[in-house]
């Protein structure tokens, strides 16, 4: 008996039948027990029959036809009565014939006074091995109204009233505590039925456990594809037995065979294609796990004796990522047909091998990538150096391994530590490599020059720029380091050739300014009105001229070191009025406003007063030359600690990302082709050579059509 069905106490269906071996007590009394019982009820009707004919003879003929009617109906109805099925209508009748057998025992063998009045007790006891409370509850009361039959022929005392109500009772109690006794072992029979289900399931999740994990375990073997579709088309056969594996990968959209194993004797795979337009096929193209029962193969090239015999196939896709990335498909004769479990199965397996695939997909991948990138960074004549996200050296091509001497170290190197032993001087803008490092870590792209110690040393130009994730965060830096060495001793010549001939033109300059003054101070005679105008001209030109010759040889000194600093106490308010004093009559002519906001309490700077006017006025005299009319230049100073900070914003048309780490080189002018008034270039350089000759930093901030402001430090006094 199904112990679901004892648990929900419904009727079971017609034809449902209970497994022999369940505890059923029902079963073993009606069909273990069978034989027994129709010989107990034999030898009672036979004995009875004795006892009547040798007593009285055949004096009640209907009682006796009644007892061998009713014995042969309850010796047929034991027979043939399906006692696994639930039939209480039938099992009734079976029960009251079995009464009438009982009734007419006792009635010919004493009635009253008979002594096989106990045969009553069977029917609650019966009852209760096939019905339930109620049940039970009706054939007890049944069997007292027919124990009581007997009595309705004579008078009955009171004191029989009695033991007949306490009769009834005790049919009642009996039938009563064997429901219960048989409701219990039923209840028994459900939680072990239960407890047994429980551990097959149990089992089976420990076999798909340990099947999951030897999967994963060979998978993870190898990164190599190949063997990966071989070791899952291998364990699909095996663990399916079937004649047959094959996994298919989608390639350019369509399936491709890539591994088969059992009888198939081709060798090129590339020939073998997926049928399209059948029922199983289309289900496993939209994603779903398929069965087909007898399919015959004819899109795979087997055996003459295997071709044309049908066969089940069981497929199911590989997934990766929520697309389908292949199909793992296997086939057996159609004798020997898969079931749903052994999808489940190959889904399992599918499963594991998709992940596996993936896997040796993106290793394989990526050995490529790394072979590229390999031979470009071998192939490159520039060094570059690559750092995780705390800066630490984590690859460097074989350039810059020489240049930073890396060889033969070991990696894991803090990259500002590895560029400070080999680094004589850098010029990476205010930024010193500690904090050049710092800042592209977070975010930032620094440039500059780096000179490099070494048997030959070397001038770089350095770009360190952050590498970022996903998500944009900075999961490390990679440097660029291109020689410019030869490019530096190229512009030394050039700065040698340009402060020679500054030299040497300034000779023929002064002489040229000297005779013009003459001239227009009428020392050779009167001049006429356009030779004064064209004398002045020159005049102008010559003495511009001058000024950027002086410039020319004022850098070139200060490049070389040939100008020496008279640094003292110096009131940076003081120097501040004196630049917007120069620069005063040019922000007039431009209707640009000169705006200084200075705190009363700044201390002095050590400086050399008229070096540090001269970068005032330079910065100042840009801004105001490159701002509109109507717009500001705003010139602050504040204490940043270990120096006094000056800053100089401006609203004008800003500089370019481009031209921003250039505008401090020498010649270089950023708004040249824009801007008739764009000078000789020179301005700038020398603010810088200035002020890291007084130990500071100079540098710019700009938003194109918003403004710049420009930025530079001088020392306090001590």
């Amino acid at each position: 008996m199904d112990y679901r069905d004892v648990l929900s106490r419904k009727k079971r269906a017609p034809g449902a039948t209970s497994e022999p071996g369940r505890g059923d007590i029902s079963h073993l009394l009606f069909v273990t027990a069978r034989p027994g019982l129709q010989l107990l009820w034999t030898a009672l009707v036979a004995a009875t029959l004795i006892y009547t004919l040798a007593r009285s003879g055949p004096s009640y003929p209907w009682a006796v036809a009644l007892m061998l009617a009713s014995w042969a109906a309850v010796v047929i109805g034991n027979h043939f009565f399906p006692f696994d099925e639930y039939h209480p209508l039938l099992f009734f009748l079976l029960m009251s014939a079995f009464l009438a057998l009982t009734a007419s025992i006792v009635f010919l063998t004493g009635n009253r006074s008979s002594l096989l009045g106990f045969l009553f007790f069977a029917v609650p006891i019966l009852a209760s091995a096939y019905y339930g409370y109620p049940g039970t509850l009706l054939m007890s009361v049944l069997a007292g109204v027919v124990r009581y039959i007997p009595f309705m022929t004579g008078n009955v005392t009171a004191l029989e009233h009695i033991a007949l109500a306490l009769t009834v009772m005790t049919y009642v109690f009996i039938g009563m505590m064997s429901c219960y006794v048989v409701e219990g072992e039923k209840m028994y029979a459900r939680e072990s039925n239960e407890y047994r289900h429980l551990l097959e399931l149990a089992r089976h999740r420990e076999r798909d456990i340990s099947r999951i994990y030897n999967l994963s375990r060979r998978f993870s073997y190898t990164l190599d594809l190949d063997t990966v579709l071989k070791t899952t088309a291998a364990l699909a056969r095996q663990m399916l037995s079937s004649q047959g594996a094959l996994v298919f990968l989608i390639e350019d959209g369509k399936p491709g065979l890539k591994a088969a194993l059992g009888i198939l004797p081709f060798s090129d795979m590339s020939q073998v294609k997926l049928p399209s337009g059948r029922e199983w096929t289309r289900t496993l193209f939209s994603g779903g796990r398929t069965l087909a029962r007898r399919d015959k193969l004819d899109w795979l090239p087997l055996e003459p004796e295997s071709s044309g015999r049908s066969h089940c196939v069981a497929a199911v896709p590989l997934f990766t990522g929520g697309d389908v990335a292949g199909y793992l498909v296997c086939f057996s004769p159609a004798a020997r047909s898969f079931r749903q479990q052994h999808l489940e199965v190959l889904s399992t397996i599918a499963s594991q091998a998709a992940v596996a695939a993936e896997k040796a997909r993106l290793y394989s991948r990526t050995l490529d990538d790394k072979t590229k990138v390999e031979t470009i960074l071998g192939a490159l004549r520039d060094g570059l150096v690559l750092t995780d996200a705390a800066g630490m050296v984590v690859d460097a091509n074989p350039v810059a391994e020489s240049m930073l001497s890396l060889d033969g170290a070991p990696r894991r190197r803090d990259l500002a530590g590895v560029i400070t032993r080999v680094a004589t001087d850098n010029n990476l803008g205010h930024l010193g490599l500690d904090e050049a490092v710092a800042a592209v870590l977070e975010g930032r792209t620094v440039f500059g020059e780096i000179t490099l110690a070494g048997e030959a040393p070397m001038t770089v130009q350095a770009h360190f720029i952050p590498l970022r994730d996903q998500v944009d965060k900075v999961s490390g830096m990679v440097l660029f380091l291109h020689d410019i060495t030869e490019l530096k001793r190229l512009d030394e010549m050039k700065s040698n050739f340009v402060s020679n001939v500054s030299h040497e033109l300034r000779t023929p300059l002064t002489s040229i300014s000297g005779f013009v003054s003459l001239l227009l101070a009428g020392r050779a005679g009167p001049l006429a009105q356009n030779q004064s105008r064209y004398l002045e001209v020159v005049k102008e030109q010559a003495t511009n001229l001058t000024e950027m010759i002086e410039d020319l040889l004022d850098l070139s000194r200060l490049q070389a070191g040939g100008r020496k600093l008279q640094t003292a106490a110096c009131d940076v308010r003081e120097l501040i009025a004196t630049a917007v004093a120069q620069v005063e009559k040019a922000a007039l002519a431009g209707d640009v406003e000169i705006r200084v906001s200075l705190r009363d309490d700044l201390p002095p700077v050590n400086a050399d007063s008229a070096r540090i006017t001269q970068v005032l006025n330079n910065i100042i005299e840009n801004a105001v030359k490159f701002t509109p009319p109507g717009g500001m230049v705003e010139v602050a100073a504040l204490d940043s600690g270990s120096a006094l900070q000056v800053q100089v914003s401006d609203t004008g048309a800003g500089i370019t990302p481009a031209a921003l780490p250039h505008i401090f080189d020498r010649f270089f002018q950023a708004h040249a082709s824009e801007n008739e008034q764009a000078g000789f270039g020179l301005g700038l350089a020398i603010s810088r050579e200035i002020v890291e000759l007084h130990g500071g930093r100079i540098w710019a901030e700009s938003d194109p059509g918003r403004g710049s402001t420009f930025y530079f430090t001088v020392p306090f006094y001590a």
